[in-house]
């Protein structure tokens, strides 16, 4: 790429707030330095929530970001639009052998037989307990054992028997909520579309009902103050010792080792409890990666160098990973099995949890952009950027509303997303 050491300016790259993509600009310039001595790749985070109306902002500009950092129900959303670059040629180069079992590159982001993001890393959401709590309490059965009723019952028995709150998960009007609620509603059988048929809306089922049902039994157990609360919320529950389980991503686990190592050292992952009927265990699985806006781009060709040099090897996706065990679980066979990712010492005193992230969560992966990975769901981001499913909880948890009732106006609002958006489908 002759031509590159002549290019100058400077390439914009979108990031969620944390250390990771902070790792992945340094790995472009560090590309930059050697190619293409005049441009430099500076990083910009913003939350998930305000991508999409950014990006159509900064669009009607012609000034839109050269490379974003995307989880799949966004990516998924802005691919159907056409708004994405094609990356099957950076995938040939970086290695197409080199996923990890159970997971496929789809997973990520393709659209009608066409790649559009580069895997970086996943992250689930799965079920974290303080084992020191459970003991005080009591409950002697293992969590991993556990279903959907051991589960309340543990709640339950933590709030009768201690001075904490049992669980802890989002019931804001925002994106965490609706991603707590979509691994309940799988793990129960139900979903939102079916990408099968023509993305009819299916919603409306026992599963959705009996999903807001169970929310409605465990609220109780939470702190009074869920119905308003967001990611981080749930974070500070946990760190601060406030409750004795959350539902969450690996992040918890460096915020409580900074700030309360008390409550670190009893904390555990585990999958989700089973649902009683179905079996069924699902998390939430964020398939997040980067992706090439194509619009008003001027730096198409060498941002798409610049991912081949951070993902190529594994000195890059190593540090990619350590920056944030175990929230940033790695895509690559090779990162996963290199002894220098064990170095990191949550290895030495959480490997097991560690590895509930890595490995384990695949096996039990969904997330409402790639429903049960039956199908990639265009419409999800619209869905969960109008925060439809946490409005449906809401109306049970804070206004009292059967669960049925609630259920019928979300698939009444679904119903509306797939009409306004039809044009994704086609």
């Amino acid at each position: 790429m002759a031509h590159a050491r002549e290019r100058t300016g400077t390439v914009r790259v979108w990031g969620e707030p944390g250390p990771y993509g902070t790792v992945a600009v340094d790995a472009m310039n560090e590309w930059a330095r050697a190619r293409a001595p005049e441009l430099t790749f500076t990083i910009e985070t913003l939350p998930w929530s305000d991508v999409y109306p950014k990006l159509m902002t900064d669009l009607a500009a012609r000034q839109p970001a050269h490379c974003m950092s995307v989880e799949s129900p966004i990516a998924f959303q802005l691919m159907a639009e056409g708004l994405f670059e094609p990356v099957d040629d950076v995938i040939d180069k970086i290695g197409r052998h080199r996923l990890i079992p159970g997971a496929q590159w789809q997973y990520w982001g393709a659209w009608k037989g066409k790649q559009y993001v580069v895997p970086a890393h996943h992250q689930a959401h799965l079920l974290v307990v303080r084992a020191d709590v459970l003991r005080e309490a009591g409950v002697t059965k293992p969590p991993g054992d556990w279903t959907w009723d051991d589960l309340l019952a543990a709640a339950r028995t933590i709030k009768a028997k201690s001075k904490l709150h049992g669980l802890c998960f989002a019931l804001g009007r925002n994106l965490a909520t609706d991603y707590y609620l979509v691994s309940l509603l799988h793990s129960a059988g139900g979903r939102m579309f079916d990408a099968g048929q023509k993305f009819q809306v299916v919603f409306d089922t026992p599963a959705a009902v009996e999903t807001f049902e169970y929310v409605a039994e465990l609220f109780p157990t939470m702190p009074r103050g869920a119905v308003g609360y967001s990611f981080l919320d749930v974070v500070d529950s946990m760190v601060t010792g406030q409750v004795g389980m959350v539902f969450y991503w690996g992040r918890v686990f460096g915020r409580a080792a900074e700030a309360n190592p008390s409550v670190f050292q009893a904390m555990e992952a585990y999958q989700h409890p089973r649902h009683p009927k179905t079996g069924r265990r699902y998390n939430w699985n964020d398939f997040q990666g980067w992706a090439i806006p194509k619009d008003y781009n001027p730096y198409v060709a060498e941002v798409k160098e610049a991912l081949v040099h951070v993902m190529t090897g594994t000195e890059w996706p190593i540090r990619y990973a350590l920056s944030l065990v175990p929230n940033v679980s790695p895509v690559f066979q090779d990162v996963a099995r290199d002894p220098r990712l064990a170095q990191h010492p949550f290895f030495s005193t959480k490997r097991r949890s560690i590895f509930e992230y890595y490995t384990e969560a695949l096996k039990h992966a969904s997330n409402s952009g790639n429903e049960l990975l039956q199908g990639i769901n265009p419409l999800a981001a619209i869905v969960h950027g109008r925060s439809i499913l946490a409005q449906g909880i809401q109306k049970v948890v804070i206004d009292k509303q059967p669960a049925r009732d609630a259920v019928k106006w979300v698939h009444q609002q679904l119903e509306s997303v797939r009409r306004e958006h039809q044009r994704l489908l086609a």
